[in-house]
């Protein structure tokens, strides 16, 4: 059979790791090895006082203001902003925000602080970068968090890691109750009202979850496979089974046989030819770039980028330039 591969050029996504959970949830020693500041009396007084986005005008008002004041805040703008300028000057063409550490908190147990530093930090990035494509994930499981950041941020993308299946994690389960539809009409819903132009943000979603654990039917792909069309997914990263591993090429392959199956079979059913993009999720490096390319439409890339290429770490500017020498051999 001949192999199917992508076609047109692929986009690579660089990682913005945003520490914000290093900085609130981390032991002081860790985060103080990372060379990030401590939380002030000053700050938990105005941690505590933020509120919900709500869908007040008025608590949305208060508490973006809050969060600029917190003494932590300057060093997280300022590691975004610094490493958007490494990935554009080094020819990255797409970026992704995410709220980077672990452990981390879990869906409807987010304090409120990592919500309004994410819409504030995306809300900068945005104005700095008008023209690039812009993501944003929210850990864990706050995927309706990055829906409302990203319709009212102007953001191109979201990464949902809980909209397809049930798994275990180890801050607990990921909950799955219908979460696409209720991102799908959130999206809907927040661009009427917020007038936004075009459809809004895309939904990219995980299949078999890295660091998820599934019951034992959900460890054959095509079980997943068989979803696109039904869930009507928007893009479909696949990645390596934790931070860092490397994706197996066996499993693009199979991706990217469905997407195209995918796109005749809607094309013959109702007249649309339905075309998730393919994304690589993890464990994407200098040295199996070539690899992703023949079948990704694009790749997000962080932990090999890192110093000592681990995922917490700063990025070491020399592993930026020699992935990017790969990139584009």
């Amino acid at each position: 059979m001949k192999q199917v591969t992508r076609s047109g050029a692929p986009t690579v996504i660089g990682m913005v790791h945003i520490p914000i959970n290093t900085i609130l949830a981390s032991p002081v020693a860790w985060r103080d090895t990372l060379g990030y500041r401590g939380v002030s009396a000053e700050d938990w007084r105005l941690i505590s006082a933020m509120l919900d986005t709500g869908g007040d005008t008025d608590n949305l008002r208060q508490s973006a203001a809050t969060v600029r004041s917190l003494s932590f805040f300057n060093q997280l703008e300022t590691q975004m902003l610094e490493a958007a300028y490494l990935y554009k000057a080094s020819g990255f063409n797409a970026l992704m925000l995410e709220n980077v550490a672990a452990p981390y908190f879990v869906r409807g147990d987010q304090p409120p602080v990592v919500y309004w530093v994410m819409f504030a930090l995306a809300n900068r990035l945005r104005a700095t970068f008008p023209k690039i494509r812009l993501g944003i994930q929210v850990l864990a499981y706050s995927d309706d968090w990055a829906m409302d950041i990203a319709c009212r941020c102007s953001v191109d993308f979201i990464r949902c890691e809980s909209a397809l299946f049930e798994g275990v994690r180890p801050e607990g389960r990921a909950p799955n109750h219908g979460n696409l539809a209720k991102l799908y009409m959130m999206r809907n819903k927040l661009m009427v009202e917020i007038g936004g132009n075009g459809a809004g943000p895309q939904v990219y979603v995980d299949i078999q979850k890295k660091h998820t654990v599934f019951m034992s039917a959900l460890d054959s792909l095509g079980v997943w496979l068989d979803n696109i069309q039904f869930q009507k997914l928007e893009g479909i990263v696949v990645t390596g089974r934790a931070t860092g591993q490397p994706v197996e090429e066996n499993d693009l392959r199979r991706t990217r046989e469905a997407i195209e199956k995918v796109k005749a079979e809607s094309q013959a059913a109702v007249g649309l030819v339905w075309a998730p993009a393919l994304i690589v999720g993890s464990g994407v490096s200098a040295d199996n770039i070539g690899m992703c390319k023949r079948y990704a439409d694009a790749a997000i890339v962080g932990s090999s980028l890192k110093r000592n290429g681990y995922w917490e770490c700063q990025l070491d500017q020399e592993r930026v330039k020699r992935f990017m020498e790969a990139w584009n051999a």
